[in-house]
């Protein structure tokens, strides 16, 4: 059995919590190290005990590392080697450096890389024939990576932006506009909703809907989105959830 609970997702900071009852993972540390603790203990995990998995280095995904990390020696940070300098400059803790595929006790894990403005990772994690992936900040989804999560049973992925509210968005600069928008920026609803039937019609069937800005879009138009876009393909009984900045999805559990 995997377990499963975002505890934030967005610009303001990501973390995503996954066990297998007996190791505890983090992907990715951006809130603070105080949040993390509090929500740790709401699933009776202990802080010393974690393993965490960096995405990437921007600070909305490693923010809480350096605090937490000193405060919890025991913790071990985990990164792909692409992104190891950059963690180092930041937060001066130094990560164990893995490659494409790894295990973390009895989990075995499997990085993606996926098309961002920094060296980026998706993580699928397994155990005895169950899987959940992460996959925030993705500009596309290529389908080598949708190849990859079409195995999984829980499939967190990003719905950033609604292509319109963008748009229209008098307070982004016709710049950050494009960043957004571009192949190494942000998923929009619209591409995460091709995404996820694509992901549907090959088996999977709970997908939680992550990095939600708060500008240019909302919970209730994400998931509209993703499931028309279900629905235009025949499915009607996939589970759709959005997480949150500032509060916690429920714990998933996949048996």
């Amino acid at each position: 059995m995997l377990k499963m609970c975002c505890f934030a997702s967005g610009s303001k900071g990501n973390c995503c919590y996954v066990s297998d009852g007996e190791t505890d993972i983090l992907i990715d540390l951006g809130i603070s190290a105080a949040r993390a603790e509090s929500c740790l203990a709401a699933v009776g995990a202990a802080p010393d005990r974690v393993e965490v998995l960096i995405t990437h280095a921007h600070s909305d995904h490693i923010g809480g590392v350096k605090v937490f990390g000193k405060k919890h020696r025991a913790a071990k940070i985990h990164c792909q080697r692409e992104c190891a300098q950059s963690i180092i400059m930041q937060t001066g803790i130094i990560p164990t450096v893995d490659g494409r595929e790894f295990r973390v006790g009895g989990i075995s894990v499997r990085a993606l890389p996926v098309p961002h403005d920094v060296p980026c990772f998706g993580y699928i994690v397994r155990r005895e024939g169950r899987a959940v992936a992460v996959v925030t900040d993705i500009g596309c989804a290529k389908p080598d990576v949708l190849d990859g999560l079409s195995a999984c049973d829980l499939v967190m992925l990003e719905a950033n932006h609604d292509i319109d509210k963008l748009r229209r968005n008098p307070s982004y600069s016709a710049q950050l506009k494009r960043r957004i928008s571009s192949d190494s920026g942000h998923l929009s609803n619209s591409d995460c909703a091709s995404a996820c039937a694509f992901l549907a019609e090959h088996g999977v069937k709970n997908f939680i809907l992550a990095h939600l800005s708060e500008d240019n879009n909302d919970p209730a138009l994400a998931v509209s989105a993703v499931r028309s876009g279900l629905c235009a393909s025949g499915i009607t009984d996939a589970r759709i959830v959005a997480a949150s900045q500032r509060s916690p999805t429920g714990l998933f559990e996949v048996c």
